[in-house]
Formats: C-alpha cells, sequence, structure tokens
C-alpha cells in the first residue's frame, strides 16, 4: 500500500514538473519572429511539406519533426518552435531518470529548477539551439542504464540527428567520464545489473534506433533523401575545429555567470563539498562542469548556447547540497519563517540600489549613497544570520537563510525568463547569439496586409518582389504571400505591385511607386559595449540597439485614390 502510495505521489511530482516546464516554453511562443538562424531550418522543414527540394541542415531532426505539422495543419512561428519547446520541457524527466543516482530529493528539487532556469527556458524557445542535443543525449543514457531498449534506440536516434552540439556533448560527457574514472574511480556510481538477455535487448535497441532514423530522417518519406543528411551534424562539429570563433574568448563563462548564477554558486558549493566527503558522483559532476566550461571556452564552434553542458551539472550538484543543508525545522519555526522574511526583504532592498544605481539619471553626486546601501544590506544580512546563529541555533540560522536566498533567487530565475525570452511583454536582447539582430517584421507585414485588402477585389494577384534584399529572416516573414519572389536586381521592365529594397537603394522604376521606410531588424553592438552597458543590460535589460530599415515600394495606381487597373 506505502509503495502504491509513493508511486503516485511521485508521478503527481513528475508531471508537475513537466507542465511548469511546458507553460514557460509555450506561452507566447510564436509571438516574437524567427531569427536568420531559426528561419534558415524553419525553411527546410517548409521546403519538405511543399514537397520541394532542400538541403538538409545539422539539426535534421528538427527539420524531419517539423516538416510533418506544416504539412498537416499550417505554417506559424508558434508551429516552427513547437517541437523544440517540448523537447525542451523534457529536460525535467533526466533528474528522474537519474534519481536512483542523484537521490529522489535532489531529482526532484533539480527537475523544478531546470523547468524555470532562464538557459533552459531561453533556449528550448529557440530552433537550431543545442536543447535537443543535451535532452536526447541524456534521455538516451538515462534510458540506458534503466534497461529501456528501445526508448534508448529512439532517443540516441534523434540525437544523433540533433546539430553538431551533440556531438560536442559526447566529447564532453566522454572526456569527463575518463577523466574522473582515473582521478576518482567514479565507474562504479554508474555500475548496473547486467542485461539478462543481450541478444533482445540490443535487437530492440536497434530497431528503435533504425526506425527514427528512418522515420524522422526522411522527414515521415515527404523527404527520402534526406537520409543522406544524418551525420550532417557530425561534419559540421569536425569542420568547427577550423572555423572561425562564433564568440570572443570568455563569452561562454560570462553568459554562464548572467543565466546561471545560482548554478554556479551552490553547484561549486555542492562539488567542493563532494571532494571533501570523496563523493564520487558529486566529483564526476564537478569535473564535468570544469571541464565542459574548459571545452566549450577551446572549441571555435561554440558560443553562449552551449553553455547548458556546463549548467546541468552544477544545477545537479547544487540541488544535492541543498537538500543536505536543508533541514525542515523541528521548533523555533517561528523564528525560521521571520529570518527567512528579512532575508527577502533586505535582498529586495539592495536590488532597488542596484537598479537605481545603473540609472543613466542618476547624479554622480548620489552614487556613493547606493553603493554604501549596498554594502550595508549585504552586512546586514551577515548581522542577522550570526545573531540567529549565537541566538538559537545554527540549523535555525542556516535554515532561514537558504530558505530566503532559495525564494530570491527562484523569484530572479523566473522574471529572467520571462524576460528574456518572449514570454514577458518586452522584445529581448540576448548574448545567445551575438552576431544576429532581432526581427521586426510587423510593420512590414501590416502595409502589405492593408494593401493587399485595399486590391482584394482585383482580377490579378498583387505580386510581391523583394530586390537585393535575401536573408532567411525575411523570406520566412513573408513566405505566405503570392506570388513572391526574391530577386538579386531588378528588371527594368518589371512592374511588382509591391517592392522591397533595402534602405538607400532606389531602383529606376521609382517614378510610379510610393516608398516607405521600415524598420525590420535591430541588433545589439555586443562587442563594442562599455563595461557599464553591460551592467545596465544585466540589471534592467536595457541596452542600445542598431536598427536596419528597409524601403517598401507601393505601386501608386495600387494606392487608396490611385487608379485600379483591372
Amino acid at each position: 500500500m506505502d509503495n502504491r502510495s509513493n508511486s503516485t505521489q511521485h508521478g503527481i511530482i513528475i508531471v508537475g514538473a513537466f507542465i511548469v516546464a511546458l507553460a514557460f516554453r509555450l506561452i507566447r511562443l510564436g509571438v516574437l519572429a524567427l531569427g536568420n538562424q531559426e528561419a534558415a531550418l524553419a525553411l527546410q522543414a517548409l521546403a519538405i511539406a511543399r514537397g520541394e527540394q532542400t538541403v538538409f541542415g545539422g539539426v535534421h531532426a528538427y527539420v524531419g519533426l517539423t516538416g510533418l505539422p506544416f504539412y498537416l495543419l499550417t505554417t506559424s512561428n508558434f508551429l516552427a518552435r513547437f517541437w523544440p519547446a517540448v523537447i525542451g520541457a523534457l529536460i525535467v524527466f533526466i533528474p528522474f531518470l537519474f534519481a536512483k543516482i542523484i537521490g529522489w530529493r535532489p531529482a526532484v528539487l533539480a527537475a523544478f529548477v531546470l523547468a524555470v532556469t532562464p538557459e533552459m527556458v531561453g533556449l528550448a524557445r529557440i530552433i537550431g539551439s543545442p536543447m535537443m542535443a543535451l535532452v536526447f543525449l541524456l534521455l538516451a543514457a538515462g534510458f540506458w542504464l534503466a534497461r529501456k531498449p528501445t526508448l534508448a534506440g529512439i532517443s540516441l536516434g534523434l540525437g544523433l540527428m540533433s546539430g553538431p552540439s551533440f556531438w560536442l556533448g559526447v566529447v564532453i560527457l566522454g572526456s569527463s567520464l575518463v577523466l574522473a574514472e582515473r582521478l576518482f574511480g567514479v565507474r562504479e556510481v554508474f555500475i548496473r545489473q547486467p542485461i539478462e538477455t543481450p541478444k533482445a535487448f540490443w535487437t530492440r535497441f536497434g530497431l528503435g534506433l533504425a526506425i527514427t532514423l528512418l522515420l524522422v530522417g526522411t522527414g515521415f518519406f515527404m523527404a527520402p533523401s534526406g537520409l543522406s543528411g544524418i551525420f550532417a551534424g557530425l561534419f559540421e562539429f569536425i569542420l568547427g575545429f577550423g572555423g572561425p570563433r562564433s564568440a570572443p574568448w570568455g563569452w561562454a563563462a560570462f553568459a554562464l555567470l548572467v543565466y546561471c548564477a545560482g548554478a554556479v554558486i551552490f553547484g561549486l558549493w555542492g562539488g567542493i563539498r563532494g571532494v571533501l566527503i570523496n563523493s564520487k558522483l558529486d566529483m564526476f559532476l564537478l569535473v564535468w562542469a570544469l571541464l565542459g566550461l574548459v571545452v566549450i571556452t577551446l572549441y571555435p564552434g561554440s558560443g553562449a548556447p552551449e553553455v547548458i553542458w556546463v549548467s546541468l551539472p552544477l544545477w545537479i550538484l547544487a540541488a544535492r547540497v541543498v537538500s543536505f543543508a536543508w533541514r525542515k525545522p523541528e521548533k523555533s519555526k517561528l523564528v525560521v519563517a521571520i529570518t527567512t522574511v528579512m532575508v527577502i526583504v533586505v535582498a529586495a532592498f539592495m536590488a532597488l540600489s542596484l537598479r537605481t544605481l545603473v540609472s543613466p539619471t542618476l547624479p554622480p553626486d548620489q552614487q556613493l549613497n547606493y553603493l554604501i546601501a549596498l554594502g550595508g544590506g549585504a552586512v546586514l544580512v551577515v548581522a542577522i544570520i550570526l545573531l540567529v546563529s549565537y541566538g538559537w541555533s545554527e540549523t535555525t540560522a542556516r535554515t532561514g537563510l537558504l530558505l530566503g536566498v532559495g525564494l530570491v533567487l527562484l523569484a530572479g530565475m523566473v522574471s529572467v525568463s520571462v524576460n528574456s525570452t518572449g514570454i514577458g511583454s518586452e522584445t529581448p536582447f540576448e548574448l545567445w547569439h551575438l552576431d544576429e539582430g532581432v526581427v521586426m517584421p510587423e510593420w512590414v507585414q501590416v502595409t502589405i496586409d492593408r494593401t493587399l485588402v485595399w486590391n482584394a477585389r482585383r482580377s490579378q494577384p498583387v505580386g510581391l518582389v523583394v530586390s537585393e534584399l535575401d536573408t532567411p529572416g525575411l523570406r520566412w516573414a513573408l513566405h505566405r504571400y503570392e506570388p513572391l519572389k526574391f530577386l538579386p536586381f531588378l528588371p527594368q521592365q518589371s512592374q511588382p505591385g509591391i517592392l522591397l529594397t533595402p534602405m538607400g537603394t532606389i531602383p529606376e522604376i521609382s517614378y510610379g511607386y510610393q516608398g516607405q521606410s521600415l524598420v525590420w531588424m535591430r541588433s545589439v553592438p555586443w562587442r563594442e559595449l562599455a563595461p557599464s552597458q553591460y551592467l545596465t543590460w544585466l540589471i534592467t535589460r536595457e541596452v542600445p540597439t542598431i536598427p536596419q530599415a528597409l524601403i517598401l515600394w507601393v505601386r501608386t495606381d495600387l494606392m487608396p485614390g490611385g487608379e485600379i487597373v483591372q
């Protein structure tokens, strides 16, 4: 009876973590336009749905999975990001798969943290990020250890088609296991019962792998030629060693501190504790995190998104050390509650002081006052903990501190996840892709739609031509308009109804058109920002941007009041 009750309780917890993860990944998923890197993959899936020839990119699993809903349903930003978001939500199952190794309580804590932490939420909402590779590689390992060969084969098949980051993860995990085994002998942590029927096990594993590669690799048989690109991610990974650096030195470490400060603080605490108590699992996780940071820093093809290979072991270490340090108060519950509230209040005061300090309107003569306020807040927290520790007990003080800091970090993580992923109302400018702008095609689409409505009774469709401006983001934003042409230059004899040209370009046929400049993309000059501007962005998410505009030309006879040519 107790086992059945525990199983039901565990199931409810697992489902609850998954629902939370889905909510953070699906809310307002289609609001933001697709960037160039996202749109390039979405256009490949669109080509499969339309039966057109396309060259599969490294993230083969995304293209194969997304082509089917595009074919059966419709095309939209939401559907384009649907599979990455849902697969990203599966990250919460990974701690539960390894619960026998890391412990049930740490697994629960880690699952809920992974459901809301900014890097896991943000990258799950981006097409082509390493999230699919991370999830499928660890699911394959977890199902293999759990002796579930079919699910392990399916996960491995999807992982193999999840882009170059899958192979980066294989290098990080494989090197970490080898190094940790040489240093600490961690193999015994992962030893499980031998496979009872090896032949049946590997047969089911192979069938799951083969069927997955066949179905997803061919886009559910809509693109049989896609099988040739199954290992495109491996080739891209190898080419990444000789390519230019995608991010400056130390950029991954900077992103780790920005999005995963809690993981760094508590994870290093957990790693140091593991070394002191000779915990082989904790030492392996620490090696994984440190070696992973070294690898993604040295590998030229990696950037900020690859920090999830480092943040995951840090979050598990953090969950384990917090579970160890946390003690449910048997007495002095009121003191614990008061300590927690005081820590939260002081932290809120410090946050407000820091936000005011980075405000450009703050007079220089008042900056010292807010710096003193920040330092005073830190001293006050230390004083509160010391007073509670000496007046009551060290356990009471530690419990109140952990609870207060934990709630503050949770609120901070949720806030960053909301404001940096498109869940909130503001347009996010984040560190993931340095040289890629945020596409904002709304005014371009509104203007085109209005022109089409004005001319809805025309017998001939209004043609749309884009000249000297060909990017994946713009192609995706305009893909639902027909007829649509992208031309390297505009023939003099052509007279399209609507014409898009780069800013500063005036076509020879412009005498018969009316033009309007519209901003369609904004980019952040991350490489040129001053440290103070980074600090301002970190606190307020306000950052200088560079607008990129185009000119939308409409033929005069298509404008209101113009002569309608039948």
